[in-house]
């Protein structure tokens, strides 16, 4: 048996959230811990702009090394999708730089003259575009010298890993095989490759890296000190970073520090898709300025329009499952996702390596739970059988209810 508990911001969880409620959040997380369904994990939750619950469990690993603090990175997986790319569309979308009914062929000219051009901005944030869930580009390089290289030269200058490099050319043949690959119907079929479109719309329009971007219209001004891409170039230290998977087909290696998400390897560790490090603080802070409507500490980040419009449900091709950029899983009716008690303006993302952020604007609450299920393999991915985030998502919707 491991050791299951560790603290942090313990004064504060317990000034705000009552002990009763606190206690069934700590015994659901560490039966989690002891399944091993994660080795830790921070959850943080916001209600009226107040933080009511902010707690670090368990440890980096299994191994019981490093404790999780509130400090940890967890690579955000898809959450990147709402807590960047969308943010940087937002922004821009703000700035009139772009309609939604645009054609992104407008602004990628690498797709005209393929099927891909008339697909519209809006159909890409809905997921209604027609591309395909994903190309596993990665399963072509792995084991192949003449495409990864344990050295790097001009040749092969693209670090994805440790002692792993791709080869240089590779990232505009994977570009080319994107806009080249086969289009579906219009019909919703969530898909990395439609935010992989929008980051390259990004950084075509702001020459800047989406990085770069995020950082100056966002992450500085809002002082989120923990949310970053490619922390190990960025000042961090692998300690400070909660490992994903034990790779043993593509990377070989314990892949910690470097995003786990194998596209956005291939593409400086962000394909849109994923590639954010960051804390349950930081992600949280981002969602209480939309909830805010695009104000953070007294200065206007984005619009109050553009927020409503991004966040709501954004019917298209008849699906009404998506917002733009956001999810907002239980608009026509409950499901298992969220608790019945959410309202259906609920919206925010889940990400695959372990986090789930959601924002209920009736209620004025944000909840955030982040881990590094995935270590020290993907499968079987017991936190979706576990139901966990969702339960401890549920015990707070019952202390509002005493408090409303």
């Amino acid at each position: 048996m491991i050791s299951v508990l560790a603290f942090a911001n313990t004064d504060i969880a317990i000034k705000h959230l009552p002990e009763k409620y606190a206690h069934r959040m700590d015994s659901i997380v560490g039966k989690g811990i002891a399944e091993e369904v994660f080795p830790g994990c921070q959850v943080y939750v916001l209600w009226r702009g107040e933080v009511v619950f902010d707690r670090c469990y368990g440890f980096q690993t299994y191994q019981d090394e490093i404790a999780i603090t509130d400090s940890t990175l967890f690579d955000m997986a898809s959450v990147t999708k709402s807590a960047a790319t969308t943010l940087a569309v937002m922004k821009l979308y703000d700035e009139g730089r772009f309609s939604l009914s645009d054609a992104i062929g407008k602004y990628l000219p690498y797709l005209k003259g393929t099927d891909k051009q008339q697909i519209t901005i809006a159909e890409l944030l809905t997921h209604t575009s027609g591309m395909p869930a994903f190309i596993p580009f990665y399963k072509k390089l792995a084991n192949r010298k003449e495409y990864i290289s344990n050295l790097y030269s001009d040749n092969y200058e693209m670090k994805i890993a440790d002692a792993c490099y791709l080869r240089a050319d590779m990232q505009d043949s994977i570009r080319q095989q994107i806009a080249h690959c086969k289009l579906g119907s219009k019909k919703y079929v969530y898909s990395d490759l439609n935010f992989f479109f929008l980051k390259e719309m990004v950084e075509t329009m702001t020459h800047l890296p989406i990085d770069q971007y995020l950082t100056e219209n966002f992450y500085g001004p809002m002082g989120l000190n923990h949310s970053v891409f490619n922390p190990l170039d960025n000042g961090y230290d692998k300690n400070d970073i909660a490992p994903t998977e034990l790779d043993t087909f593509f990377r070989h290696q314990l892949v910690q520090g470097y995003v786990h998400d194998q596209t956005a390897a291939l593409f400086d560790g962000n394909a849109g898709n994923a590639g954010l490090f960051s804390t349950a603080h930081d992600i949280a802070v981002i969602f209480q300025m939309l909830l805010d409507g695009g104000i953070c500490q007294g200065r206007r980040l984005l619009s109050e329009k553009t927020v409503k419009l991004f966040t709501a449900t954004y019917p298209l091709h008849e699906c009404s499952r998506r917002a733009l950029g956001f999810d907002t899983p239980c608009y026509l009716k409950s499901n298992g996702v969220l608790p019945t008690a959410a309202s259906n303006k609920t919206y925010g993302h889940q990400g695959f390596t372990g986090n789930v952020v959601w924002c209920d604007p009736d209620n004025q609450l944000v909840y955030v739970f982040v881990s590094n299920r995935v270590y020290p393999s993907t499968e079987p991915n017991k936190l979706v059988k576990s139901k966990i985030r969702l339960t401890l998502h549920d015990v707070v919707y019952q202390w509002l209810k005493t408090v409303k």
